[in-house]
């Protein structure tokens, strides 16, 4: 036998115990600490006979009992209980449930029924509504008793006393218009942040301190108190100013003709539990954002992939009939209204790109207060005065970072918060520190590491977002402006942005409250070198090349723009057939270049035979997006060159002269 918690073992009427019969002396030990914490007086069993012994010696209020024990059956032990003692509220918490079990405990008087593997929070409740259940009945029969027995109901009074004081929710009695305090147990003083004296003095005090959001809907529920049970949650503004979240239940005591005599209330502190499911909702939204952002980046990636095939078509056979065109020509002017038609496009699919992670930009170490510096003297000329900035400054520590995508992050960002503050004016606050992101706050934000980072907050004093715009805020093309004023992009590439340099986001905003974006951007360890473009004039050459690509219009232009170089082009649209050409002759060819996305053989898996074949085979990968690859997975297969479509001309060229140069002399500086 186990007892654990204070108080007294022997008064005769203390229902305030709890009896819990389990043979598994884990479990037992498990539900002995639980109940403990909760304020509760306890003795654990692990026999039925031990279980006896005890409920014929002392009274309990609830008892916890397991099904199945080694020298007799819960169901039996739960009708000596009852036959014992009547009153008792009996759990039955067993782990082998069956129908048949239920309703066999559920006939024979179980107060409730719960297997094993429920949550311990599921157990308590049953416990809680044991007493509550308990102690209603106990203030029927007192009231029943008042007038016939003066010393009893005395001595029922200090029972009920002892009782409520074991229960870690508050209980209070008032008569029917309120006016009159009859009981209040003293952990009032504790959740309400008042004395007990002052509620005695004003009993309608219990409800003044309500916040007044929640005022007009519990006045509404006072009206009805003294004729029916009301439950409600709401919350309460203490002196400090701080808030706590209640659950409360009331009831009315009715006399043996049906009359009220009494309102009974029990309420329960209920903030912890708030904060909890508050973090874990604010988790489960950002994680469904985030996947939601993934999966729209995946379509737009596969859009992004089948423009951007049309373009290359556009762009390269546009630059070739150029050539073939008089100078100065309306055809020549026509062409060119076409060509710049053409890289428009191609910015709008780089954007797209950008959003859906696939962007590849020139990235360096920089340190980013450089650029919050640089960008704040553009803000303080474009913003309204009615809007004052405020920046604070604490790091100076490097990221690896494209500047102009960091520059458009952080633009982006204050634009909108200027935007919420733009009828009312207000206050844009900027702060960049280092954080240090642990496994706690990695699992909230979601995507990200433990680890080093620098975080950028964007603050303003609008007029903040609904749940709805804020679940929806880094959707492509979502925007809350009016036509004409906003394309709902911004967020959607600074979402991308952010995500393509290792970062991530979190939002906070409410309706009147402002809103917070926290930007995370890991530390620089190491510096990163950017490539730049040879800009000499397009190079020619006249070696043989073997060009793959499954679209019939890119491989003729392919074969077309190579050609005009003076390059030896050989074309194939189907992958297998592009590999039975080459082996063939495997060393006819001085370079291959080849699509990534196509049916049968996908661009990698061609490259893969290649190399096997001719290791020392220099190889150019292009693609209009591709989930599976990569710069850095193409550099380590071997292959030489990754391309993004569109390939204009001007592209192409220097990057073909480069790998085969390269091929010819590789110990050559690149």
């Amino acid at each position: 036998m186990t007892t654990m918690g204070g108080g007294s073992m022997s008064r005769e009427h203390d229902w305030s115990r709890i009896l819990i019969v389990e043979d598994d002396p884990g479990q037992l030990e498990t539900l002995l600490k639980l109940v403990q914490e909760e304020g509760y007086v306890a003795v654990g069993c692990a026999t039925a006979s031990e279980a006896r012994t005890h409920a014929e010696r002392e009274p309990f209020g609830v008892a916890v009992l397991d099904l199945q024990l080694s020298d007799d059956t819960g169901s039996q032990l739960l009708e000596f209980l009852k036959h014992n003692n009547p009153n008792i509220r009996v759990i039955i918490n067993t782990a082998y449930a069956t129908l048949d079990s239920a309703k066999e405990a559920v006939n024979s008087g179980a107060f409730g029924y719960l297997e094993k593997d429920s949550s311990p929070i599921q157990l308590l409740d049953q416990i809680r509504r044991a007493m509550q259940h308990r102690w209603t009945q106990y203030t029927q029969d007192l009231e029943e008793a008042i007038g016939e027995r003066t010393a009893e109901l005395r001595e029922r009074e200090e029972q009920f006393r002892q009782l409520v004081e074991h229960i870690q929710e508050v209980f209070w009695m008032v008569s029917p218009d309120e006016s009159h305090l009859f009981y209040v147990s003293p952990v009032y003083e504790a959740i309400w942040g008042r004395t007990c004296d002052s509620l005695r003095q004003d009993p309608t005090s219990l409800w003044q301190v309500l916040h007044p959001q929640d005022q007009e809907r519990i006045q509404a529920a006072r009206s009805v108190m003294s004729r029916e049970e009301v439950q409600e949650e709401f919350r309460i503004v203490l002196q400090d100013g701080s808030m706590r979240w209640i659950r409360a239940r009331t009831f009315p005591i009715r006399n043996e003709q049906g009359q009220v005599i009494r309102i009974a209330g029990v309420a329960e502190d209920m903030t912890q539990h708030k904060r909890v499911e508050e973090a874990l909702t604010k988790s489960e939204r950002h994680f469904r954002q985030s996947s939601r952002m993934e999966a729209i980046g995946t379509l737009a990636g596969g859009i992004a992939h089948d423009f951007n095939n049309i373009l290359t078509a556009i762009l390269g056979y546009t630059e070739l009939a150029l050539a073939t065109v008089p100078k100065n020509s309306r055809t020549q002017r026509n062409l060119q209204e076409v060509l710049t038609a053409g890289h428009r496009a191609k910015h709008l699919v780089q954007q797209i790109l950008t959003f859906s992670r696939q962007a590849g930009p020139g990235k360096r170490s920089i340190p980013l207060h450089t650029i919050l510096r640089e960008a704040l003297k553009l803000l303080r000329a474009t913003i309204p005065s009615t809007i004052t900035i405020q920046h604070s400054i604490k790091t100076e520590a490097n990221i690896v970072a494209d500047p102009t995508q960091i520059h458009q992050i952080f633009i982006n960002l204050c634009t909108n918060a200027e935007y919420a503050m733009r009828e009312k004016g207000g206050v844009l606050h900027l702060t960049l520190e280092d954080a240090t992101v642990t496994d706690q706050m990695a699992h909230m934000l979601s995507g990200l590491a433990a680890g080093e980072y620098v975080r950028l907050t964007v603050r303003d004093t609008g007029i903040g977002m609904t749940p709805e715009v804020l679940e929806r805020m880094f959707d492509p093309f979502f925007t809350t402006k009016p036509i004409g004023e906003g394309s709902g992009m911004g967020l959607a590439v600074v979402h991308g942005l952010v995500t393509s340099h290792g970062g991530a986001i979190w939002v906070e905003s409410g309706i009147g409250k402002g809103t917070k974006i926290e930007v995370y951007l890991p530390r620089a360890q190491n510096p990163v070198w950017e490539y730049v473009p040879d800009q000499s004039p397009i190079p020619v050459g006249r070696e043989t090349i073997l060009f793959v690509d499954d679209e019939e219009t890119i491989v003729r232009l392919g074969q077309e723009l190579l050609t005009s170089l003076g390059y030896s082009v050989e074309v194939e649209t189907y992958s297998p057939q592009a590999l039975a050409t080459f082996m063939q002759d495997p060393h006819r060819f001085d370079l291959v270049i080849t699509d990534q996305t196509m049916p049968s053989m996908t661009g990698e898996m061609l490259s893969r035979e290649l190399l096997r074949i001719r290791p020392d085979l220099p190889i150019i990968l292009c693609t209009g997006f591709s989930h599976i690859m990569s710069a850095e997975k193409a550099k380590a297969l071997g292959i030489q060159a990754y391309l993004m479509k569109p390939l204009a001309i001007r592209d192409l060229a220097p990057i073909v002269r480069h790998v085969l140069d390269k091929a010819a002399s590789p110990l050559a500086e690149t």
